[in-house]
């Protein structure tokens, strides 16, 4: 692929992404739709679906990558709860450069619109899958950070990365009622984490 073509579709996915974020930031996420997208950034449906399998993704961006660097730095901070380290994995993946003016909006979303992290979370399997893999290899490579005696790495990352989920939905509300923004204070990570163990674990 030539450079000229390259660069005219980063132009194409960008226009959308950045209609559909607009869209979305100025009228609420439900107000969005294929039709209003294309015609925001005057491109056809057919164009849209070439670049974009759903317009979630074109809202919330496409499936999380993770770099190990990343992954490495934050489960060695947080190696004593996993749970609070795979949130803030996803949360510095997405947020990638802070003064980028898309993910600032999507991010002001996740804030505004409470439940929608919990909900992008769970239908985006492969962002999911891949963290869990993250969580899973940390485990084997660190077994004492470890908490299930009676379970392998795989299950111990698919439970916390459930978790980190509820977390990353809670932290965002918090954030929403208390009026911040990027980037997030770990001590909301904390609060929510510290009210989460109260609740999980039976009275008495």
């Amino acid at each position: 692929m030539s450079r000229l073509r390259e660069a005219k579709m980063h132009a194409a996915r960008r226009l959308m992404e950045q209609a559909a974020v607009d869209l979305a930031y100025e009228e609420g996420i439900g107000a969005v739709t294929v039709d209003r997208v294309c015609a925001t950034a005057m491109m056809s449906r057919s164009t849209f679906f070439n670049y974009f399998p759903s317009l979630d993704q074109a809202i919330f961006g496409a499936p999380l990558s993770y770099d190990p660097d990343l992954t490495a730095r934050v489960l060695a901070q947080h190696s004593r709860d996993l749970v609070v380290a795979a949130c803030l994995i996803v949360m510095e993946s997405v947020r990638g450069q802070v003064d980028d003016e898309l993910t600032r909006k999507r991010f002001a979303l996740f804030i505004r619109e409470p439940g929608t992290t919990n909900a992008v979370s769970w239908t985006s399997h492969e962002s999911r899958q891949g963290l869990e893999n993250v969580i899973a290899d940390w485990l084997r490579e660190h077994p004492e950070s470890a908490r299930l005696a009676d379970a392998d790495p795989e299950t111990e990352a698919r439970m916390t990365v459930g978790f980190s989920i509820a977390l990353g939905d809670e932290v965002m509300r918090l954030v929403g009622d208390e009026g911040g923004e990027l980037p997030f204070d770990v001590a909301h990570f904390r609060t929510v984490r510290e009210r989460m163990a109260r609740i999980s674990l039976p009275d008495g």
